[in-house]
């Protein structure tokens, strides 16, 4: 049976549950119904006559049963079971949020680390030990997703209250760990790793995979990074956006108060021959959608892949470099035919750390390097957004596939431009921008970012504040 036959297979029995009167605020759907019923009408409700409203009435009373779960479980004093869903130690943005939860008695907040089965076996395997271990290390309450086989909600602290997404695709994830096997009691919320700036050319990747893809429009809560991002939800949105609040973006907490390095701490993050003091420090984050077909295309890899290590070598002794991929660029690396083997991937990769000036990081976290920095130069997506909050120059590497949401447009617009094959201009930024200092583009940045991502001037509140506020304010009326 396909997913969509699967899926199919379910409308009988909403259709039975229609007729009953099951969605006109009927008190026993709490366990009747699992969030794959909702998926059900989403992925057919143009098939259906009148699909959209039945959707949105279905969506409404699964809200209903699970705002009423929270808030029954919260009068009786009872804790509220709160699983954070992990694949990537390197996207994992809810730090504050978690520990608020983990100080206040009326949560217990866990992670779930999962596999991602998109991957290769090497490096699902590789990726998931790294992420485990990367929680475990951090004083985590974690949960493994791997046993003798991936295992279930049951097997992983039981159906918890809450469930907080920090990524959308929940396809990537082993099927007994998705949410679509929830029952409707489970309250959803999603707090992206990532600030939604990126799209194709022609602008429509961004409403079918962000702002109307099937999980938006199932969750209780989604918390934003602007009200650029929140009124496309409104704009795109099956159900408009009713279940999206402006929080700001929660990852960037970190980086919103000013914070101080020694020299010490500098130099165990940066590699140098010399006094660190001295180089300056760069970081490449190139995108893993190194092919040329694909909703989305960001990455110029391909074309200045060895370059990067020249310039290493060329500049040992005034700049150090970072080298931070995606996660997902050593198995594209490989699958587009740019490595021939992972194994020559990995020497790639670890040609960068035996460099006296350089190193390579994969699956880990990235903020500290992000504050002492002195620039980027990248291709990817998220970190357009992200990098702004340092207010360091950077240089954006293009190809004409690219393209950007409202607010990321705004953002790549102070920014430095030049086409992923243009040697030259790229060298000529490091020279120029990081080197000399020449940075005519600083004011527009600023600007740019007081107005739409400065959101704890906006909101007088740092973001995992609001989401707890909100949260704890949800259960208590």
């Amino acid at each position: 049976m396909t997913i969509q036959e699967y899926f199919e297979a379910l409308l009988p029995e909403v259709m039975e549950g229609e007729a009953r009167g099951d969605f006109e605020g009927a008190p026993d759907t709490e366990e009747r119904y699992k969030y794959e019923h909702l998926q059900a009408v989403f992925l057919n409700r143009d098939k259906m006559e009148n699909g959209d409203e039945l959707y949105k009435k279905m969506y409404q009373t699964a809200m209903e049963t699970c705002d009423r779960h929270l808030k029954e479980k919260f009068a009786r004093q009872e804790v509220i079971n709160v699983a954070f869903m992990s694949y990537s130690a390197a996207q994992w943005p809810a730090e504050m949020l978690y520990r608020d939860m983990e100080n206040d008695p009326r949560f217990n907040p866990y992670i779930i680390v999962s596999p991602l089965m998109n991957r290769d076996e090497e490096s699902r395997i590789s990726g998931y030990n790294q992420t485990l271990l990367w929680y475990y290390n951090n004083g985590y309450k974690v949960y493994g997703g791997v046993g003798d086989t991936y295992l279930s909600w049951e097997d992983l602290g039981g159906i918890p209250d809450l469930v907080v997404h920090l990524s959308s695709w929940y396809e990537c994830i082993p099927d007994p760990q998705q949410y679509l096997t929830l029952p409707w009691k489970c309250a959803n919320i999603y707090i992206p790793y990532g600030i939604e700036v990126g799209d194709n050319q022609d602008r429509t990747y961004a409403v079918k995979n962000v702002f109307n893809k099937d999980i938006m429009n199932m969750l209780w809560r989604l918390y934003t990074d602007s009200k650029m991002t929140l009124q496309s939800y409104q704009k795109y949105g099956l159900i408009q956006g009713v279940n999206v609040r402006y929080s700001g973006y929660l990852k960037m907490d970190e980086l919103v108060k000013p914070r101080t390095f020694t020299k010490q701490e500098i130099t165990g993050l940066w590699k140098c021959p010399g006094d660190i003091s001295k180089f300056r420090k760069i970081i490449i984050a190139p995108h893993y959608t190194v092919g040329n077909e694909g909703e989305f295309i960001s990455s110029t890899f391909r074309q200045n892949v060895w370059f990067w290590l020249y310039l290493a070598e060329k500049y040992r002794d005034s700049v150090s470099f970072l080298f931070k991929p995606h996660p997902n660029l050593r198995g594209s690396a490989v699958q587009q035919g740019l490595f021939s083997s992972y194994e020559e991937y990995d020497r790639y990769f670890a040609a960068w750390n035996e460099l006296p000036n350089a190193r390579a990081i994969d699956e880990s976290r990235y903020i500290d390097y992000f504050l002492t920095s002195d620039a980027m130069i990248l291709d990817s997506s998220s970190f357009i957004g992200e990098y702004l909050y340092v207010q360091k120059p950077v240089l954006y590497l293009t190809r004409p596939e690219q393209g950007f949401t409202d607010l990321g447009e705004a953002v790549v617009n102070t920014y430095y431009r030049a086409p992923g094959w243009d040697l030259m201009e790229i060298e000529r930024f490091i020279t120029d921008v990081v080197l000399e200092g020449k940075d005519p583009l600083k004011n527009e940045r600023e600007k740019v970012f007081e107005e739409y991502l400065d959101y704890y001037r906006l909101n007088g509140k740092l973001s995992h504040e609001i989401i707890f506020d909100d949260i704890v304010s949800s259960m208590e009326t």
